[in-house]
């Protein structure tokens, strides 16, 4: 027998939850944003149970998104770069009501529903990584697995936006506290880094993962085989960036061997908070790298040589400070 249950959160959205128990079959519980739809959820579940078996002339009605999900998690998120992050998000997923529906029972007002729970958990970011999970699954299912669903149920569920990007600047009186508070920090690799960043542009990851066989002090380059968008590239390091490197211990596998990607995340936040600065995160120094490249007259092409940027709509947002040089050179 279904039961029902009308829920209101804080900001006054509905939500019907409902659940269906009967002897000889598991409990099933899910939610909808409208009591209708949980009917027809629950008229659809009740019939299979009075046949005694779901149908089988479709297996994805008797196939879970959770079961997909699961699959995807063990055979091919393990295969990506970043498999880590991918698979704690596959784990988030699987702890949703909407994991428990069948392929067929999954709809777009269902997904649509659980993304606008999750907007108000979240960034809109996270969002669109989960949706990309789930899109990826659910194609992997239909044209590898063998599951006959006639179409994704997210290509008609409105992608959230992101937000805008950052646009925080690093001010030179900025700069001079973060160095100053450097002095009372525990680990002494945090100074260099803070400078390598804001003179190579390179990102947190890629800093503390850069191996001293991928530096040539004679061609004044930094190596990164493997970086964000899964490509290589040849950073050029400018004389100060030389200096950083050399001031190191070389005995070492990495350059930056006293951090990892935690602490120096962990460690810029308490300093930030040590020196008074508001709003400042480690990779707004990428950002500010990049500005001040393009304040210094390089041009696009440069610029990407350096950022790793790999199309000029990527760049775009920087276009403007080089519009300012242009104006006052117009006089």
């Amino acid at each position: 027998m279904a039961t029902f249950v009308k829920n209101t959160d804080k900001s006054g959205k509905v939500a019907w939850q409902v659940k269906i128990r009967r002897k000889g079959f598991p409990p099933r519980t899910m939610t909808f944003p409208t009591k209708v739809q949980a009917q027809e959820w629950a008229r659809r579940i009740e019939a299979d149970m009075d046949t005694a078996a779901h149908p089988t002339n479709n297996n994805a009605e008797h196939t879970t998104l959770g079961d997909i999900l699961i699959r995807y998690r063990n055979e091919v998120a393990p295969t990506h770069r970043g498999a880590k992050h991918e698979i704690q998000r596959i784990s988030q997923l699987l702890r949703e009501p909407m994991s428990e529906c069948t392929l067929a029972e999954l709809t777009p007002g269902i997904i649509a529903h659980w993304r606008d729970a999750r907007l108000r958990t979240v960034a809109p970011g996270s969002v669109l990584r989960e949706m990309t999970i789930l899109r990826s699954a659910i194609k992997r299912a239909r044209n590898e697995w063998g599951i006959d669903l006639r179409e994704c149920p997210l290509s008609r569920v409105t992608k959230p936006k992101e937000r805008p990007h950052r646009e925080r600047r690093v001010s030179a009186t900025e700069e001079a506290l973060l160095y100053e508070g450097c002095r009372k920090a525990r680990n002494p690799y945090l100074r260099p880094a803070i400078e390598f960043a804001l003179q190579t542009a390179m990102r947190q990851g890629e800093i503390v993962s850069l191996e001293w066989r991928n530096v040539d002090l004679e061609r004044r380059t930094a190596r990164l085989p493997i970086t964000k968008n899964g490509r290589s590239r040849v950073v050029p390091l400018s004389t100060r960036a030389i200096q950083i490197i050399r001031s190191l211990p070389d005995d070492t596998e990495r350059v930056f061997e006293g951090f990892s990607t935690y602490s120096v995340k962990h460690a810029f936040v308490r300093l930030v908070a040590r020196v008074k600065l508001h709003d400042l995160h480690f990779h707004d120094l990428r950002h500010e790298a990049i500005s001040r490249l393009v304040e210094r007259g390089l041009n696009v092409m440069e610029v990407a040589s350096v950022s790793g940027h790999q199309t000029m709509q990527m760049l775009k947002r920087y276009t403007h400070l080089r519009a300012e040089d242009v104006a006052l050179k117009l006089g």
